[in-house]
């Protein structure tokens, strides 16, 4: 059997150890695949950090309504040439047309809310595997890592939610002090 894909550009034969200690080797698309999201996506923890009788803050109050400011300043922050997503919208096509469809957007995104609906087509995504720059071997899937390449109306809906959700906790005044980071 060659080694990799058959002179393809692709992941090579990556070398894991399963649950027992031994090592394998992931020669398949199928292995490769279930080797990276095993490393990707590790198993959620089997206990809770939340104390069981955690006390929640009262709710914040709803952040105003998407304006068409906030459709435009976040159109104008895309990156025109970045990969689209699964809808294969560019970035671009989005900057040279906003002046056409922002008001069809403010109202698809207002809907969102008053309907309490999010289009199933949005939550589409394509996860491209990059390999990690300046690892010196390529036959871990430690020495990859994912990205997300999100349907572009998606993603514009969410860069504006979480600018409102960042304003709201900065405000309010909600993180603990001792948290940092992302």
């Amino acid at each position: 059997m060659p080694d990799g894909d058959g002179g393809k550009t692709r992941i090579p034969i990556l070398t894991t150890t399963d649950d027992r200690g031994f090592t394998r080797k992931a020669t398949s698309n199928e292995e490769k695949a279930a080797a990276l999201a095993k490393s990707f996506f590790p198993a959620k923890p089997t206990n809770s950090s939340v104390p069981p009788n955690h006390e929640y803050p009262n709710p914040l109050p709803d952040p105003s309504p998407i304006s068409l400011d906030q459709i435009r300043q976040q159109v104008r922050r895309l990156s025109p040439y970045k990969a689209s997503g699964p809808d294969e919208i560019p970035n671009i096509v989005l900057q040279k047309t906003i002046d056409l469809i922002e008001h069809h957007l403010l109202h698809i995104f207002r809907a969102v809310f008053k309907l309490n609906l999010y289009y199933g087509g949005w939550k589409e995504f394509t996860t491209v595997v990059l390999r990690k720059p300046g690892k010196p071997k390529y036959d871990a899937p430690k020495a990859y890592r994912p990205i997300a390449l999100l349907c572009t109306t998606a993603k514009l809906l969410t860069a504006i939610v979480a600018e409102d959700m960042a304003r709201l906790i900065e405000t309010e005044d909600i993180l603990p002090e001792n948290h940092y980071g992302g």
